[in-house]
């Protein structure tokens, strides 16, 4: 379609372009999304091994840079090869046949100025320039939205610019649309009557995804239209109303191009389109997916149930929703390093799937998935491939209850178990999916956005708290501070009272953050916790203890120097002695011990800290508080870990998403609630700066290694954004100075510093240790203690 027409130029390129004289010549492909790039760069290699240019074994290997745009050090390893293994590169992996690199316009400034030597030269070089390999022996073909800034086309000797759908004839556009109902017919097994209506609206509409988007748009409207007779054996009837508002008021635009319509559909009503037509291959997608009939199966199932019409009819067209975002063109992606921690416990096919659903899901508008969701699935499904239920676990009552109450979510559900039907080949029940569906009903019931904590000062003494809190609400225009005066003289049941009555109170729904000073209030907070359904979280200050404590030594010293040093060595000491007790973890998850288990096994094999932790079911809530308060009477439960905060005794929550999105190193920081700070700060301008005035040190090197050292220095000293940026440029320069062989400037306080940091001193030490091994230099003790005094502000 356009053979002869719209993409007769574009066809003659590439036909010129493969057959030109001794070797094909390298082409770059500029068109928008979803005009059939990719289709077009495959029909070029299917014609270059009919004509004998390319042998019928020839590779064809595809990279798609949209897919890396989160991690673009895997991208770099896919296109050139493992760092010192160029053979490893697509560029050697494609020799003797294509290689085709999709949204080119993506890579990095690196990335493309090796991918510009390759087209000057012929050969792949190392990034150091250290190794070179021949791979001239390929036919490259790249693409690039047509707005992109890229030079490449200059170096490039072949530019093909596929038409966006617009811009297609109504003849074509009339042939496409006729192409894609007939292969609707086919697949549903079912005649598929369109009326003129409906054939005009789409030849009139703009489609943001071209030839695609036209494909989706019609694909989802005989979905639509299959409920209509999915009981019977009727044929599928469309009209204007299948589709979405934005094609029906095309309509409007119908006087402009009335005659050229009417010559293609003449005085018809509407066109039949034969189940029995061959279907010729056009713009398929790889996998044929049997929409049709997994509608017909859902229906049947939810009859059998017992749901009534109008229900069936709601998580039917939630379903067809899911299964419409399935053929999506822009596909999302989750960040795969990030689940690579997972993937030790959990089927990588299990991950592969979820992880599907939930692009699906999050670019459908639909069932909204966060994370937690999505890692909670995976230890569930994954638990299901070994398990084997015997029984069934929710009665059909509840099941019918939750379809009727959760008519989306169950369909979201039906769409996940299609997915593990057609790819793991596990059979899921109803009342099996009926517990996937909970998955998505907790997440519901937790999505308040509305409501936000709010912060509670309790000092000791008249107006402390309420003139912190009077500051913080006028400078922070917030008006979510509260506070509590705790008089000196006052009872601690007494006090626990009223400030058990002020929270309750002041709680929105979030929760309280109190701010607390000394004493027993602590342990008043957790009492609270435990008789009422209230977050409390608490940060101790320790500012009326470190003011007595820099009074008393002011009465006995008289070198001031001496006394701020050491009462900053005791704010620190403070820090590290905090109340440590007998701490339990416990890992929960949605649908019993599996996921919980497999959690508390990760955990174990990978925390340095000593906890014990506890997998425990969740079968129902009362069940959980009688286990937890059994706990209490032996352990300090420090917090729980899983898919879902059941929100009991003011215990903290962290969530699974937290576990598996950081490397296994960092995970007793984030047991311990310790901020992983560098993702905050974006260090891609100061690389550029330093690239262009360093002469020693290597960037990708300090890349690697020094915003991990920024992080493990921030989560001891809690640096805020700036002190990071601070210190980053000067252990960078450092390095530079060092590789440089200048001398370190001396520090005539060093002696006096480390002496006085001593601690901080020998944790400094060890952090860096990871600079001085990847630069081969030697951190010196003037270095150290200059470093001690950027952090503590000397």
């Amino acid at each position: 379609m356009g053979y002869n027409g719209s993409l007769r130029n574009s066809i003659q390129l590439a036909k010129a372009a493969i057959l030109y004289p001794r070797s094909s010549l390298n082409v770059l492909l500029a068109s928008k999304t979803g005009c059939g790039t990719t289709y077009f760069a495959s029909l070029m290699f299917k014609f270059a091994k009919e004509r004998g240019i390319l042998s019928e074994d020839a590779p064809y290997v595809k990279i798609d840079c949209r897919h890396y745009s989160k991690n673009v050090s895997i991208l770099s390893e896919e296109l050139f090869g493992i760092e010192g293994n160029l053979e490893k590169s697509a560029f050697v992996r494609a020799k003797g046949g294509m290689l085709f690199i999709d949204n080119v316009d993506l890579l990095d400034a690196k990335q493309q100025s090796r991918l510009f030597a390759f087209l000057d030269s012929g050969k792949l070089y190392s990034e150091d320039k250290s190794q070179e390999i021949e791979a001239n022996d390929l036919f490259l073909v790249l693409s690039c939205s047509p707005q992109s800034s890229l030079q490449i086309n200059r170096i490039i000797p072949v530019t093909i610019e596929l038409p966006e759908l617009k811009d297609r004839p109504l003849k074509e556009r009339f042939d496409l649309i006729n192409h894609f109902f007939k292969r609707e017919a086919s697949n549903s097994d079912r005649c598929i009557e369109v009326t003129a209506e409906a054939i005009k609206a789409l030849l009139l509409s703009d489609f943001a995804y071209n030839v695609k988007g036209l494909e989706l748009e019609i694909k989802a409207a005989c979905a639509n239209a299959y409920v209509r007779v999915v009981n019977n054996n009727q044929q599928i009837y469309v009209c204007i109303n299948d589709f979405k508002s934005e094609i029906r008021k095309s309509l409007l635009q119908l006087k402009s191009s009335d005659n050229e319509i009417d010559i293609l559909i003449g005085n018809r009503e509407a066109i039949i389109y034969d189940k029995n037509t061959s279907n010729e291959e056009y713009y398929s997608p790889n996998i044929v997916y049997d929409m049709y009939s997994e509608i017909r199966k859902q229906y049947e199932e939810l009859v059998n149930l017992g749901i009534n019409d109008k229900g069936i009819e709601n998580v039917i067209r939630s379903h067809i929703r899911n299964l419409f975002n399935k053929y999506r063109y822009y596909k999302g992606f989750y960040n795969s390093s990030n689940l690579e921690q997972l993937s030790k416990i959990v089927d990588r096919r299990v991950i592969d799937i979820i992880t599907d659903f939930h692009n699906s899901s999050k670019k459908s508008g639909g069932i909204n998935l966060n994370s937690d969701v999505l890692y909670g699935l995976c230890l569930h499904i994954n638990s299901l491939l070994t398990l084997k239920v015997s029984h069934q676990r929710i009665d059909n009552d509840k099941v019918v209850k939750i379809i009727e109450d959760y008519p989306q979510e169950y369909a979201a559900a039906m769409e996940l178990a299609t997915m593990l039907k057609a790819k793991l080949n596990l059979e899921l029940p109803a009342h099996e999916i009926a517990l996937i569906t909970m998955f998505f009903a907790e997440l519901d019931e937790n999505n308040d956005e509305e409501e936000h904590p709010v912060l509670l000062y309790i000092m000791h003494g008249n107006g402390i708290a309420s003139s912190l809190k009077d500051v913080t609400n006028t400078l922070s225009h917030c008006n979510n501070t509260y506070s509590y005066d705790m008089a000196l003289d006052l009872g601690t049941n007494e006090a626990m009272e009223e400030i058990k009555a002020l929270i309750k109170k002041i709680d929105r729904g979030k929760g309280v953050i109190v701010i607390y000073d000394m004493g027993s209030i602590k342990t008043m907070l957790e009492t609270i916790a435990e008789e009422i359904d209230t977050k409390i979280r608490c940060i101790n200050i320790h500012i009326t203890l470190i003011g007595i404590d820099v009074a008393r030594k002011c009465s006995m010293e008289s070198d001031i120097d001496y006394v701020y040093h050491m009462a900053n060595l005791e704010i620190n000491n403070m820090r590290k002695n905090e109340e440590k007790g007998n701490k339990l973890i416990i890992t929960l998850c949605h649908t019993g011990e599996g996921g919980a288990a497999q959690l508390k096994l990760y955990i174990d094999q990978n925390s340095k800290l000593g906890m014990k932790t506890v997998a425990l079911s969740i079968s129902s809530r009362d069940e959980l508080l009688r286990e937890l308060l059994n706990f209490k009477k032996s352990y300090n439960i420090h917090a729980f870990v899983g898919t879902y905060d059941p929100k009991l005794l003011g215990i903290p929550f962290i969530s699974i998403k937290k576990i598996f999105e950081n490397p296994k190193e960092d995970i007793d920081r984030i047991l311990m609630f310790e901020p992983l700070g560098s993702a905050s700060v974006n260090y891609n301008d100061i690389y550029q700066y330093l690239e262009e005035q360093f002469k020693y040190v290597s960037i990708s090197k300090l890349k690697n290694v020094l915003p991990n050292v920024i992080d493990e220095l921030s989560a001891y000293f809690s640096l805020n954004e700036d002190q990071k940026v601070g210190l980053f440029m000067h252990l960078a320069c450092l390095m530079e100075r060092l590789l440089e062989g200048k001398l370190v400037a001396n520090n005539p306080e060093k002696n006096k510093i480390i002496f006085l940091f001593e601690e901080d001193y020998n944790v400094i030490v060890k952090i860096l240790k990871a600079l001085e091994k990847t630069f081969k230099v030697i951190i010196d003790d003037n270095e150290i203690a200059t470093i001690i005094m950027m952090l503590k502000k000397l």
